[in-house]
């Protein structure tokens, strides 16, 4: 067993014994009716109706009836046994046959988790452990407000899914979070969609520095942990795990100087046990030698909250490269030797063995 597959078995016993211990919600005094949804457009007040849509386009979600008290079962993390665990809300392209009612498999049912509101009572986040994991964290980066008399209100910005069932359609959802199964909240509404660039649509930023980080990285956290990368700001991953930030400045004059980066591209593994970001690189050039750095999370579990430089690899440049970039033109195949000392202590168990090779581009 490796040092990532033993901290997330430690990670888990943990959680398991929190949520054990998981303290009671008090009811919510008032009794909601029958849940209901309306998606109006990013003014909250038109109807969104049949108007076409596109990535980067923003709706507003309204809900009502939604029992603040239900969905106490699911998952066990991150809301423990008892505790409600709330609805999603999301935009996707479902099958035919999603409902978690009636059985569907989670793969008819393709999301955006950016995209995903989390409705929850005030009363259930705060009965979410916050030690000695912060499990609330995972959901406040989600969380939209449920009201004790069962009201919420989304906005959801559109986004294409990697993936889309065959006969997917397009439409906003709901239904119960971290597997909580409740019919009476699988509700859609649909909207005319299309995957074409529109006036919201954000630009691909463009990938200066490229790079795989090591040849089993991506994998071992899509495989082993059976978690995920994404990048933003500036930052992106494909499909291959090769990350791309994209350059912010470029001081480099008589083969010295610095070559920085912007975007972060946030790793995490399944129920976000860890989450781990990595930031704006820098490559500080010094002839054929230069450093990588890059902010990185101070612990396993806070994402890009709080971030700290660390030197994360050495380069070596052979006198072709080191002239290349001297002079501003691509360069692809630069050897990287990651450095001892990285932080934290999951990125460091993804850092043994032998970095994957460099690609700068102007």
């Amino acid at each position: 067993m490796n040092k990532l597959s033993r901290l997330i078995v430690a990670l888990v016993a943990g959680l398991m014994a929190v949520a054990l211990t998981a303290v009671a919600v008090a009811p919510a005094t008032a009794t909601p009716s029958k849940p209901a949804i309306e998606v109006f457009l990013a003014d909250g007040v038109t109807p969104v109706g049949t108007t076409q849509l596109h990535p980067g386009d923003q709706v507003v979600v309204k809900g009502s009836g939604f029992d603040p008290n239900a969905n106490t079962s699911g998952l066990p993390v991150p809301v423990p046994p008892g505790v409600p665990h709330g609805t999603f809300v999301t935009f996707g392209a479902f099958g035919e046959n999603w409902k978690p009612s009636k059985g569907a498999p989670e793969s008819s049912r393709t999301t955006v988790r950016a995209q995903t509101a989390w409705v929850l009572s005030r009363d259930a986040l705060n009965a979410v452990p916050n030690v000695p994991f912060d499990l609330r964290r995972t959901i406040r980066q989600q969380w939209v407000e449920l009201s004790r008399t069962g009201e919420f209100t989304a906005r959801i910005t559109l986004a294409t899914p990697k993936e889309i069932p065959a006969g997917g359609r397009w439409g906003i959802y709901s239904f119960g979070a971290a597997d909580s199964v409740n019919a009476a909240q699988e509700l859609m509404v649909p909207i005319n969609y299309s995957t074409a660039p529109g006036p919201n649509t954000p630009k691909p930023a463009p990938k200066n520095l490229v790079w795989a980080y090591s040849p089993t990285f991506a994998s071992t956290v899509r495989s082993k942990t059976d978690g995920a990368l994404s990048g933003s700001d500036g930052a992106a991953v494909d499909e291959a795990g090769l990350m791309s930030f994209k350059l912010a400045d470029n001081t480099v004059r008589n083969g010295r100087g610095h070559l920085r980066y912007a975007g972060t591209v946030t790793v995490w593994t399944k129920f976000h046990l860890l989450e781990i970001a990595l930031a704006d690189p820098i490559i500080t050039v010094d002839g054929n030698r230069a450093v990588l750095t890059m902010r990185t999370s101070t612990t396993d579990m806070n994402g890009d909250d709080v971030l700290r430089r660390v030197a994360i690899a050495d380069l070596t440049l052979t006198p072709a490269q080191a002239a290349r970039v001297a002079r501003g033109e691509d360069v692809s195949g630069i050897a990287a030797a990651f450095r001892s000392g990285i932080t934290p202590t999951s990125l460091a168990a993804l850092s043994v063995g032998p970095a994957s090779p460099v690609a700068v581009r102007f």
